[in-house]
């Protein structure tokens, strides 16, 4: 395979943009399947008159049925979908992404999805997707899931086929709810997954970010201090890694405070812990729920997608070991780059 797509770069290299499109709005329509032109096209942020010609392509070659519901994929749409996948890592060079990902975390295995979640929302469902492959490998009977917030694990709980997981599992949120939409937060994510996967969740159903007078006062309640014991006890934990800017909006962090952390140099935040360039814990914002010094004993998977998030994967990667991480092509690209403007150089 190796030889052929070098060879198809030398003698077709506009081959690759064709490809990419096609896989792209294939796998979209896998995804969200029945879906209107329109709404492929604004999704995929590709003008519509070529959506319309690379349809029309794809239904002449069998792999489309269109219908007034919208697009959907046929039985050998979804087989050279699946097949075109593999291509596609050849042609972009995924295993070499990961390799190089290898040397900058020290996790027991990456994957490095293609494309750029941030752009195509399918990109995040394969993410989930992978991480769900995942825990298939690594979850255990009597296991305790500490599960994250967000729209990535969302996308995570989407992928879970309910069946064949071991029993007696139990999920729990890794945290308290943030404000954000109900079904993000961690309590519902925990919930939903728990259904899917057969097993029992415990939430804390608390906010997070309540001042620090009042969660230490909660946290000695019966009920909470429970959850809390059961939740830093948790076996695999599962989680997002967050940008100084998107903590700003998820926590509503006011401006004094936020003021405080650029000046402190914070670029990564996780469980309410902020983080510098180099891994230095610079700030702590009281929360309910795992903190980093609770993962050293346990089996846990990273996830994250856009180039925005390099900085912050960088950082956290300087000091926390994981079982697994799952990110997407366009932040693996940037930590590259952040790398070569840096110290080490890549062979």
């Amino acid at each position: 395979m190796d030889k052929f797509v070098s060879l198809q770069r030398r003698i077709a290299p506009e081959i690759d943009k064709l490809i990419d499109i096609r896989y792209s709005i294939l796998r979209h329509v896998h995804f969200y399947q029945p879906i209107g032109r329109r709404t492929l096209s604004q999704q995929l942020t590709v003008k519509e008159r070529t959506v319309r010609s690379e349809l029309q392509f794809l239904r002449r070659q069998g792999f489309i049925s269109v219908s007034p519901s919208g697009v959907s994929l046929t039985k050998e749409g979804e087989d050279i979908f699946h097949q075109l996948g593999q291509y596609v890592r050849e042609l972009r060079e995924i295993a070499r992404l990961e390799e190089m990902m290898e040397r900058l975390f020290p996790a027991r295995k990456i994957v490095v999805v293609a494309g750029d979640s941030k752009r195509d929302p399918a990109v995040k469902k394969d993410m989930g997707r992978a991480v769900v492959g995942i825990l298939r490998e690594i979850v255990r009977e009597g296991d305790t899931i500490a599960a994250g917030g967000g729209t990535t694990m969302a996308a995570v709980v989407e992928a879970i086929v309910p069946s064949g997981w071991p029993r007696n599992i139990t999920v729990v949120p890794t945290r308290g709810s943030l404000g954000e939409d109900v079904e993000i937060q961690a309590d519902s994510i925990a919930v939903e997954m728990a259904k899917l996967l057969g097993g029992t969740y415990r939430v804390l159903n608390v906010p997070d970010n309540l001042h620090p007078d009042t969660i230490s006062r909660i946290m000695d309640e019966p009920r909470i201090k429970e959850i809390l014991d059961l939740i830093r006890t948790a076996t695999i934990v599962v989680h997002g890694v967050g940008t100084l800017e998107e903590m700003v909006k998820r926590r509503n962090i006011p401006p004094k405070e936020v003021e405080t952390l650029k000046s402190l140099g914070a670029v990564a935040e996780m469980f309410g812990y902020y983080f510098d360039k180099d891994g230095n814990m610079v700030y702590y914002s009281p929360s309910m729920g795992i903190r980093p010094e609770d993962l050293a004993d346990k089996k846990t998977i990273s996830v994250a997608g856009g180039a925005n998030k390099a900085q912050a994967l960088l950082a956290v990667a300087k000091r926390h070991h994981l079982e697994a991480l799952v990110i997407d092509e366009a932040v693996a690209l940037e930590m590259i780059k952040l790398q070569d403007r840096g110290k080490e150089r890549w062979p």
